[in-house]
């Protein structure tokens, strides 16, 4: 853990200001503490951040938010790990980071939260939402209260926003429709499930899966499409009903992450294991999906990275004035399966 002022402090039995006067070389401070204070910034092998410094003894304070839909499990750790790492971090400087959640598909709720936080007077704020007008003008409102975006995991492509970190979800789908491609035969069929269009990643990700397609020579025709909300219920009926209805269904692609629901109704038709079954992340439920056989690939997307480089481009606008070098920020995407899971 890299050292830091406080932690000097601490261990010197000195205030923050008396560190601060050390590593300036500012007079009013005692021989032995000043060979004190050397002495324990050479055992914690400190390495001196000047703009940390002068950010924590000024008393001011940097708000950031994020705000994103109430994920539970494993996509809620994640994007809480790429938090803590960024608070971690960021220790030596003033500020802090409130995180607001609002229900899937409650875009009512996730626009009262970004007016909030404008009034709270947070400096910047990365945020996950779906692509619909509301958002769009509650973006361009923030930007004229001179508030930066960063949207991640879903991008509002071509809004008032600094950038976007995430999965490049088209490239994700097309390679998707890769791997599907080595199963299928001419006449095959393939079922894709996804959250529906208003997720641009979600959107994104079915696009590029069907493009690959075509390209490969497979008729779009062929691809049987539910937008099934990422909800368990909606999911197991629709699989289930495909499943029935369609002795020719060799493949299903699921680009939400209901993956558990789809497996369940794989087992119920006796089909798991003989279906193809593709899908996304790297979630316990998924690796023992693998292991099971009855999932064949998965692509991963590394969320924790999304929430840390979001608030870090957001840190250097804030507090450095630098702008994004890119409009996008994509993380790699492995693919995984049972031996590499």
């Amino acid at each position: 853990m890299r050292a830091t002022i406080k932690m000097i402090a601490e261990q010197a039995g000195v205030s923050i200001g008396t560190v601060d006067r050390v590593l300036h070389n500012r007079p009013y401070v005692k021989p032995e503490v000043r060979e004190r204070v050397l002495q324990v910034m050479e055992e914690l092998d400190y390495r001196p951040n000047r703009m940390a410094s002068a950010l924590a003894l000024s008393g001011t304070s940097r708000r950031f938010a994020v705000v994103q839909p109430a994920w539970e499990g494993y996509v809620g750790d994640a994007i809480a790990a790429g938090i803590s790492k960024f608070r971690e971090e960021r220790r030596d400087y003033n500020l802090s980071v409130a995180v607001r959640t609002y229900r899937q598909g409650r875009t009512v709720e996730c626009l009262r939260h970004l007016e909030e936080l404008a009034a709270e007077g947070v400096q910047g704020i990365a945020l996950c939402a779906s692509d619909c007008p509301a958002v769009r003008q509650a973006l361009a409102d923030l930007s004229r209260r001179r508030i930066p975006v960063v949207t991640f995991n879903s991008d509002i492509a071509g809004a008032e926003r600094l950038c976007f970190v995430g999965e490049n979800a088209h490239r994700a789908g097309r390679l998707a429709g890769e791997i599907a491609s080595k199963f299928l035969g001419p006449e095959d069929r393939v079922l894709l499930v996804y959250a529906g269009p208003e997720y641009a990643g979600h959107k994104g990700r079915a696009d590029g899966f069907l493009d690959r397609l075509g390209e490969l020579g497979f008729p779009r025709s062929g691809v049987r499409i539910a937008a099934t909300h990422e909800d368990y219920d909606e999911t197991l009926a629709a699989v289930s009903a495909a499943l029935a209805e369609d002795p020719g269904l060799r493949c299903i692609y699921m680009a939400n992450r209901s993956v558990t629901a789809c497996a369940e109704a794989l087992r119920r038709a006796g089909l798991a294991g003989k279906v193809r079954l593709l899908a996304h992340d790297n979630s316990p439920e998924i690796r023992a999906l693998l292991r099971e056989g009855v999932l064949d690939f998965t692509i991963d997307q590394n969320l924790s990275y999304q929430t840390r480089k979001a608030l870090s481009v957001l840190f250097d606008a804030v507090l450095e004035h630098k702008r994004p070098q890119k409009d996008s920020y994509y993380p790699d995407s492995p693919i995984l399966t049972a031996e590499n899971c």
